[in-house]
């Protein structure tokens, strides 16, 4: 067997194993994203390949502080070129780490970065119960070398990645890309990740102004469940399908390490986004498969309401708003 699907038989086994485990107990939230949330730990399958370094405690999502899992396969390489599939390796020792034991996590919020932040740890089963980085999920991860430091969110966590990095363990036993982010105005053909994220020319990033359901996100049509996240991410594909050449217009918001882009038809020069025709952002929204995100704009309030009047979408049934979603409301 090679390396690289040696790699994929450990992680997937390893995510199998993280399925077991102690019963949650409680859950204390504040308003605003913060507080702590207990229990019973999993790493999201449905969309792996997509997101590292992610943690479903008590149903709510939690993103490890400090943390930047691999992006996707082509991001590690053996130095004899092999492809190691890194980004579910990342995801399996995450599963191996928290498997069988309860995690508590501090979480957080930082800046307009939607995402809950959390440092977590195990507790009891005879887990290190001091204070020290290096005994949180966040840091046993960061020293296997199976995750890379986010220096956003300060230098201890640094630290333990150099400590990996100079181990050469994990990701850092071959070739690793670095993190990096991309603003400005982009042109090429458009890849969507799921029903808001898509990549233009190895930049991934977020539609700005809209919200569309995560790949595991469930909600009803006639009283009956349906994948709606897998189907906001089939409405992109669609729209995106065979359309060549567009231009997105990228840029950062205060606090979150991620892109976020404006994408459409480009003017005959090339230079800007169309104004006549609407931007992919404004489409999602019209065809009732994401939302507007009023935390960061106004601008697609009447597309919401558009879609919602015309019961489009996710308005022809049931669903919870997907950033509600995320923080565990079901």
């Amino acid at each position: 067997m090679d390396s690289s699907r040696k790699w994929l038989f450990v992680a997937a086994g390893a995510l199998v194993v993280a399925l077991a485990g102690a019963e949650a107990s409680y859950l204390v939230l504040n308003k605003g994203g913060g507080g702590t949330v207990q229990g019973v730990a999993t790493v999201p399958t449905g969309d792996v390949v997509q997101v590292g370094g992610l943690l479903m405690v008590q149903n709510r999502q939690v993103h490890l502080l400090g943390v930047v899992a691999p992006r996707e396969e082509p991001d590690c390489r053996t130095e004899r070129g092999v492809v190691v599939h890194c980004t579910l390796a990342s995801a399996g020792k995450l599963a191996e780490l928290v498997a069988g034991k309860t995690i508590r996590c501090q979480v957080t919020r930082r800046g307009k970065d939607d995402r809950n932040w959390g440092v977590c740890r195990a507790i009891g089963g005879g887990a290190p119960a001091g204070d020290r980085v290096e005994d949180t999920i966040n840091g046993q991860l960061l020293l296997s070398g199976w995750a890379l430091p986010n220096d956003q969110h300060g230098r201890d966590w640094v630290a333990l990645g150099l400590r990996a990095k100079n181990a050469e363990v994990g990701l850092w036993a071959g070739t690793v890309v670095p993190h990096g982010v991309r603003t400005g105005t982009l042109h090429g053909a458009l890849e969507p990740n799921d029903g808001r994220t898509l990549e233009i020319n190895e930049t991934r990033m977020l539609l700005y102004g809209i919200d569309a359901p995560d790949l595991a996100q469930d909600c009803t049509l006639n009283g009956v469940p349906y994948q709606c996240g897998l189907r906001a991410y089939v409405q992109l594909i669609d729209l995106t399908a065979g359309v060549g050449r567009v231009t997105c217009h990228a840029s950062k918001i205060e606090g979150d390490d991620r892109a976020y882009g404006k994408c459409g038809f480009p003017t005959p020069d090339g230079a800007d986004i169309r104004a006549d025709v609407p931007t992919f952002n404004e489409r999602m929204v019209l065809s009732g498969w994401a939302v507007a995100d009023r935390r960061l704009t106004q601008d697609y309030v009447a597309a919401e309401e558009e879609a919602r009047k015309a019961k489009r979408g996710l308005w022809a049934g049931e669903f919870v708003r997907p950033a509600e979603w995320r923080d565990g409301q079901r």
